[in-house]
């Protein structure tokens, strides 16, 4: 079960890094949803393998999925206030599924991952994204460390370089 979990982590580590070097909304909005799927089912392996923080993980990351769904959806007749009202709605229900499947104050690091994320992936500018993603990696990192997470530590290391990156890269193109 172990090894399922760590090889589901590392596919989702490698849709994460190709996300940030897509060059649209859309595109990276794609890829974070079946990053996120991906994510789901590595934590909750991880849970069955006694990581008992890993639930927070695996259940932020399902509603990670559901939000760039609706983002996606939403996309082309999201008003600026359509997008503040999604943004304080998923972030609002992080918390809440954040809180209720607590289990230490390891699930915090990852709560507030989750919440920069969402902020950064309800902006509609590529480089705002990678800028929040830079900001939350540190958390998740830190989260994925201590939940023995091999493919989310990874993800995030290379996910900040990549994010890092793209933004120099495409700073002046968008």
């Amino acid at each position: 079960m172990e090894i399922a979990a760590q090889v589901f982590g590392i596919l989702a580590f490698i849709v994460s890094v190709v996300s940030f070097q897509l060059k649209t909304y859309r595109q990276i909005l794609w890829a974070q949803t079946l990053c996120a799927l991906l994510f789901v089912t590595h934590f909750y392996l991880l849970t069955c393998c006694g990581q008992a923080d890993a639930v927070t993980g695996a259940a932020l990351n399902g509603v990670c999925a559901v939000r760039d769904v609706v983002l996606l959806i939403t996309e082309k007749k999201r008003t600026q206030k359509l997008t503040t009202i999604l943004a304080i709605g998923f972030s609002v229900i992080v918390v809440a599924i954040g809180i209720a499947t607590w289990s230490s104050p390891v699930s915090l690091l990852f709560i507030v991952a989750m919440v920069l994320n969402t902020v950064a992936l309800s902006i509609p500018d590529p480089n705002m994204v990678r800028v929040f993603i830079m900001i939350s990696a540190p958390f998740a990192c830190a989260y994925d460390i201590l939940n023995h997470s091999i493919g989310g530590t990874v993800n995030e290391v290379v996910s900040f370089l990549s994010a890092m990156t793209a933004y120099i890269r495409y700073r002046h193109n968008e």
